[in-house]
């Protein structure tokens, strides 16, 4: 198998051009809500002023922009979020500029001044997004590339990715196949335009920038000494599983190996960010446990109100290596939640309390888990920690199930954002997908992202498996192919 690395945690055209735009509107519509308001004599003493305040609300709309989801790539299930997004992230934004500035005396701005700039800061940044698929509809920031495949299916799964993933910037400009299957077996669009041996005079003739390799691991090294000279001429070459982790930011199962994960081993950085994680868990989780005092009292008060038992909940969890370790959570559940034996959780289930419901919503329920991390059996970022019960079962189903715990569970991690919690194997093989992702890609900066990001997760509440669409059938055929024989649990319990 030829293993192609993604180039890192790269920042993409599309983010780049939002990110940018977005740091120039909202400068500017705080400029022009000040020359509105004041005019520009008395603008300019204003600036001169509460620069301080001017910049502090730029801050926090970029921090808030980025923590409710504004680069995130749109995919087939969330479109609508590309649209609306903008509009319920930037009035979010705006409320928390007010609060923050006007609850600091010495860090306050003209009324006029802040409602006239937000409402510049919702349109422009609406415009901004709808300007930016305008452009990519004309050809702008689109890749032009080739399709380098030996089977038909193959050539299928890559295209699918590509359609689930709109934000996709490689437009395709036919196929190069390489195998025994005839043209005539192909899809009509994109058109098959030649073999491999075609590939240099294509790629001059066309233009191309990048190549997509689908293609079997036998086929790969065979293709070797072709692909090494386009190369080093300049042409970006992508596999199945680099173009998924740079579009969809998972990593395939289906697609993988144990000399990719080694490799994967080999280039982690995971030792030089090891002591900047735990020195970051100790002062969060500090820091995290006073100021969240108030509300695991208040909680714990509900707890014991509402429903007879204890106010924390203890569970044995699998922590790096395997290890067993003690979770502590407020407890959600009543006190026999578990009396037929451990099920997994769901949305709607029945034997949650109803302060509990609200715990688990906004989370809650989990800030005592900054004991574990302040002890050293979590980190803030990672997998989530599973039960020993589920981790046998799903590690004799899921292939690599395992490498889940070369790493410190987490309190929050890319599988918990990314996906809702899992009721199946197959949602708990798609999530695995995306701890894989972080492992290979783990570092201080996408730590820091997962954080911001974790806020929206709370915003808009936990979600379920049932929550989402079915997810890609390759991974039902992958689970299948292991030789799942038992009945997956009722996806009607939960862990109190």
């Amino acid at each position: 198998m030829v293993v192609i690395f993604h180039r890192g945690l790269q920042v993409s055209s599309r983010h780049l051009f939002l990110t940018l735009g977005d740091w120039s509107i909202i400068l500017l519509a705080q400029l022009a809500a000040v020359f509105l308001r004041l005019g520009f004599d008395v603008g300019l003493e204003y600036l001169a002023d509460n620069w301080g305040s001017l910049s502090s609300a730029i801050l926090i709309f970029m921090v808030v922009f980025y923590a409710g989801g504004m680069y995130e790539p749109p995919t087939r299930s969330r479109r609508v979020d590309f649209d609306f997004l903008p509009l319920i992230v930037t009035a979010l934004a705006a409320g928390i500029t007010g609060l923050v500035l006007y609850t600091r005396p010495q860090m306050t701005l003209g009324r006029g001044i802040w409602a006239i700039s937000s409402v510049l800061i919702l349109w422009l940044a609406y415009v901004l997004r709808r300007l930016f698929m305008a452009l990519v509809r004309r050809g702008i920031f689109l890749k032009q590339a080739l399709l380098l495949c030996d089977h038909p299916n193959r050539a299928a799964d890559l295209l699918r990715l590509l359609k689930d993933n709109p934000s996709s910037l490689y437009r395709v400009a036919g196929l190069v196949i390489c195998g025994a299957a005839p043209a005539s077996a192909y899809a009509p669009d994109p058109p098959v335009l030649g073999g491999a041996e075609d590939l240099g005079r294509l790629i001059e003739t066309n233009d191309i920038a990048t190549l997509l390799l689908s293609v079997s691991p036998m086929r790969s090294h065979e293709l070797l000494s072709r692909l090494r000279p386009l190369r080093y001429s300049g042409v970006e070459i992508m596999d199945y599983v680099s173009l998924s982790e740079e579009l969809a930011q998972e990593i395939p199962l289906a697609h993988i190996n144990d000399e990719w994960l080694m490799t994967v081993a080999l280039n982690s950085s995971v030792m030089q960010i090891r002591k900047v994680k735990r020195a970051t868990d100790i002062v969060v989780s500090v820091v995290g446990l006073v100021l969240g005092a108030p509300l695991i009292l208040l909680a714990a008060l509900l707890i014991k109100l509402t429903s007879r038992g204890p106010v924390i909940y203890r569970q044995t969890r699998l922590g790096l290596g395997g290890k067993p370790y003690v979770l502590f959570k407020l407890r959600t559940m009543q006190t026999d939640a578990e009396a037929q034996g451990a099920v997994w959780s769901a949305s709607r289930d029945v034997r949650v309390t109803s302060v509990g419901y609200y715990l688990r919503k906004w989370r809650i329920d989990e800030i005592p888990q900054l004991i574990n991390v302040l002890k050293g059996e979590m980190s803030l970022v990672g997998p989530r920690p599973e039960r020993p019960e589920f981790t046998e079962k799903l590690a004799t189903f899921i292939p690599f199930y395992d490498e889940r715990q070369l790493v410190p569970p987490g309190l929050t991690g890319w599988a918990q954002i990314r996906y809702p919690y899992a009721a199946s194997f197959e949602a708990a093989a798609r999530k695995l997908q995306f701890d894989l992702y972080y492992i290979k890609n783990m570092s201080f900066l996408l730590d820091i992202s997962i954080l911001l990001r974790t806020f929206k997760t709370i915003l808009v509440g936990l979600r379920h498996e049932d929550d989402f669409l079915p997810g890609d059938d390759k991974l039902e055929r992958l689970i299948e192919s292991a030789g799942e024989t038992e009945a997956s649990p009722e996806p009607n319990g939960g862990t109190p």
